[in-house]
């Protein structure tokens, strides 16, 4: 019982509602036929009892009073062959006076000359040497006698007309059940065909994307449902945006004492350095610039973790706020973005260059920045020089490529290092900027590759962009529409 339940928990809205209304549809379609059958099957039999009554009438007309006061029957020979000429049913004649006589006819009818047939029935079911009969009885009172007049006939014409009744009656029901089937799956296709786009819309919608949904049809129960769903959208934004804000909030409390953390920690080695010169102090000073430089990186590698955190909260505050997106110029974009790592770039030794060709495309500005910000980090600090933005158009789409010339990874790793807290093997990073690009490039509806530089050395990271459609194409079309 518990699997046919969880079977049939998995079956699909539609098909409950076939089979439901098919399953009522049915048996009251077989109802609706077996009322039919019964009332064609009465008419059938009341025409051939009216064709039995018609004989009776026909040979009553024939009785007479001869001489002596007797009843007579004047039916010729040729009269009586051929009211018995049906080839399929054999017919039976009586004629009995008032005491149940025989007159003429058939004696073995005797028997059902004071039978009297079921109510609303004008003929009786009886037997005649065992084979079954319908008998009609017609009893005629003249001024001085009785006459009764019975005749009987077999079933066969009977039972052939039952049989061909069902057979069309099947045939018909047949022929309605499929129609009627198949008007249920047509209407109930159509009606449920917004609930399934709609289902549809939701499953092709970013997991990030929390913005309200439009109800997916304009009956009273789309409307329910949208609201329900949007009543919770509203509740997990809430919820998202009180996630954002205390990791945003957390991080910018961060970055203070970190940022104080790390100038004192230079100024102690700019001290140790002064204090260095004494020869008796030059191992202890020595012993404490090794520890203070260890602090330093530790300190630099929590400022690029809190740097990462506000990059991932900036990007999913942009993602899931439901902002229009934006015409932009990637060069722009880059030269933007790039300017803040020039020192940095220049204090390690590496030559950052560009290569920038006209590239426009459609996206949010703020999570473009955070995009190209993790790819010139990630180069910086696990790459060499020199390090090389590249932007340009081609026929299909429009390509953000940052190049270096490290030592480059496993060509088996590079799929894997877009997983969260994934990454090389030397690498001493927190595994989140080739995550958080790739989260961005999906909300983007990009895609973002890794391969190995010139040469094989270094990495080269490709994010391609759908190209954005032309504004004179644009407005056209919509001129058009108007």
């Amino acid at each position: 019982m518990r699997r046919l339940s969880s079977s049939l928990k998995r079956v699909s809205l539609r098909t409950r509602l076939l089979a439901t209304l098919g399953l009522w549809l049915t048996l009251v379609l077989a109802l609706a036929l077996l009322l039919d059958l019964r009332g064609a099957e009465r008419l059938a039999d009341q025409a051939f009892d009216q064709a039995l009554l018609n004989n009776a009438v026909a040979l009553a007309a024939r009785v007479e009073i001869d001489t002596d006061s007797d009843l007579d029957v004047d039916l010729p020979q040729s009269a009586q062959a051929l009211l018995q000429a049906d080839p399929l049913d054999q017919l039976f004649f009586a004629v009995f006076d008032g005491q149940a006589k025989l007159v003429w006819g058939d004696a073995r009818l005797a028997a059902f000359v004071s039978a009297q047939p079921p109510a609303k029935d004008v003929s009786l079911l009886g037997r005649l040497d065992g084979q079954a009969v319908r008998v009609l009885t017609l009893h005629r009172q003249g001024p001085t006698k009785q006459a009764s007049i019975v005749v009987a006939e077999t079933l066969n014409k009977r039972l052939e007309a039952s049989a061909q009744i069902r057979a069309r009656s099947v045939r018909l029901g047949l022929l309605l059940l499929v129609a009627a089937m198949l008007g249920l799956h047509f209407s109930t296709r159509r009606i449920l065909q917004p609930l399934e786009r709609f289902a549809s819309q939701l499953e092709a919608r970013q997991a990030r994307d929390l913005s309200p949904v439009a109800p997916p049809g304009d009956t009273n129960e789309s409307a329910v449902l949208a609201a329900a769903l949007n009543s919770l959208l509203a509740r997990l934004r809430e919820s998202a945006a009180a996630q954002r804000a205390f990791i945003g909030d957390t991080a910018h409390q961060l970055r203070t004492p970190l940022a104080s953390l790390s100038l004192q920690i230079e100024m102690a080695l700019e001290d140790l350095a002064t204090d260095a010169a004494a020869p008796q102090a030059q191992a202890q000073a020595q012993a404490q610039a090794q520890r203070l430089q260890l602090m330093q990186s530790l300190v630099a590698r929590l400022q690029r973790l809190v740097q990462r955190i506000l990059s991932l909260e900036k990007a999913s505050s942009e993602a899931g706020s439901g902002l229009p997106t934006q015409r932009l110029d990637l060069t722009l974009l880059v030269e933007d973005c790039a300017a803040e790592f020039i020192d940095r770039a220049e204090r390690s030794g590496i030559d950052l260059g560009f290569e920038l060709e006209p590239a426009a495309l459609e996206g949010w500005p703020g999570e473009l920045h955070e995009l190209l910000s993790n790819l010139l980090d990630n180069a910086i600090t696990h790459g060499r020089g020199p390090i090389v933005v590249r932007t340009r158009t081609t026929a299909a789409a429009v390509l953000l490529e940052v190049e270096d010339r490290g030592a480059g990874l496993d060509v088996g790793l590079l799929p894997e290092l877009f997983q969260r807290r994934r990454r090389g093997a030397a690498s001493q990073g927190e595994g989140l900027g080739l995550f958080i690009v790739k989260a961005i490039a999906d909300h983007h509806g990009a895609t973002v590759s890794l391969q190995p530089g010139k040469g094989g050395l270094g990495l080269l990271a490709r994010v391609s962009f759908g190209k954005p459609p032309e504004h004179g194409s644009a407005s056209a079309k919509s001129d058009k529409s108007a």
